[in-house]
């Protein structure tokens, strides 16, 4: 095995992270088979946990932190939120003239405009719905960079960040808080264990050998996660909130050892998807919805049909991919600031 760097692995974990995130987005969440069950375990845990990795509370004033946090996060946020909705009335407008009725469009016009400003996902608020992890991640990490300055014990920060989850998957059947405040509360959980993994690297001191097993035993003991049922943090839906826990974590070690273990070759490949996650996050299901309606109204072939059909899927899932990359290549180099980044592409 050739051991990575930790800047490769860990963009390794987000690119493999964002693959199951686009997957995810392909077939249908209504009707959920188990093997979409195990994926959103821990998929979007992962995707927090990475933000820890990365992540450096008390390095600024809270002040200086949420401005920064507001170029970074919350601007590609309102610019792809605004774009999704512009996708949506488009494609409202086409299957208007085309006398297509797709029940994509059964929101009207005004509702999901509201959605863009009250950022949070679901009842068809947000077009673009991956985006809500974007002000989610904003709010989580507010939350730790708010605990770590005042709470100096480490097991007094997770009773807090514990507590936080709980309210949250007690509410969230009941209340659909703006700007994904319930999901934010329920992910700091995870942020904190990504900063707290980090400072302590005790993946180092494992041996290969241990490694491998850990990760058979790991992807055996995450094959039992549909007794959850489905769930997801965007909800949140977390239904029993223990096992929930249990099982993201047992995806997010598996995940590690993956990337860990991977070959060099497999590893660059993750690494480079993982570079360019932002981009990817924000243009995926545009993409993946546009591919579907586009197919749907040139064949006949209801929505309902592709996202449970796997042969549909897997083409919807490679002509989506094959549009975004020279999408996202052009907005790296000449729109970096709807990224979230400064400066353009080399």
């Amino acid at each position: 095995m050739t051991t990575a760097t930790r800047e490769t692995w860990i963009d390794a974990l987000k690119g493999w992270g964002m693959i199951l995130i686009v997957v995810g987005h392909v077939w249908s969440l209504s009707d959920v088979p188990q093997w979409y069950m195990w994926i959103f375990s821990f998929h979007v845990p992962l995707f927090f946990f990475a933000a820890g990795l990365t992540f450096k509370p008390g390095a600024a004033p809270l002040g200086e932190f949420l401005r920064r946090r507001l170029t970074t996060l919350l601007l590609p946020y309102l610019v792809y939120a605004l774009l999704g909705y512009v996708f949506y009335v488009l494609g409202y407008a086409a299957a208007q003239l085309a006398g297509k009725t797709v029940a994509q469009f059964g929101y009207g016009l005004w509702w999901p405009l509201l959605g863009v400003f009250y950022g949070s996902v679901g009842d068809g608020l947000l077009v673009n719905s991956p985006l809500w992890f974007l002000p989610a991640l904003f709010v989580a990490q507010a939350l730790v960079h708010v605990i770590h300055t005042h709470v100096r014990l480490q097991w007094q920060r997770y009773a807090l960040l514990l507590a936080l989850f709980a309210i949250a998957a007690g509410i969230e059947e009941d209340i659909k808080a703006p700007f994904s405040l319930l999901p934010a509360m329920a992910a700091a959980v995870f942020i904190q264990m990504g900063l707290d993994w980090k400072r302590t690297a005790r993946m180092t001191e494992i041996s290969t050998g241990q490694r491998w097993l850990w990760l058979v035993v790991l992807a055996g003991l995450s094959l039992l996660s549909p007794i959850n049922g489905a769930v997801g943090l965007a909800g949140p839906t977390v239904n029993q909130p223990v096992l929930f826990l249990l099982f993201a974590l047992i995806g997010i070690g598996l995940s590690l050892l993956f990337v860990q273990l991977a070959s060099v070759r497999i590893q660059d490949a993750l690494a480079f998807i993982g570079r360019h996650s932002m981009g990817i996050l924000v243009l995926h299901m545009l993409a993946i919805k546009g591919v579907k309606v586009v197919l749907s109204i040139g064949t006949g072939t209801s929505l309902d049909t592709m996202e449970h059909s796997i042969l549909w899927g897997l083409l919807v899932l490679c002509v989506a991919s094959l549009l975004m990359w020279p999408a996202i290549a052009v907005i790296e180099r000449w729109l970096p600031w709807t990224l979230g980044n400064r400066r353009q592409a080399a």
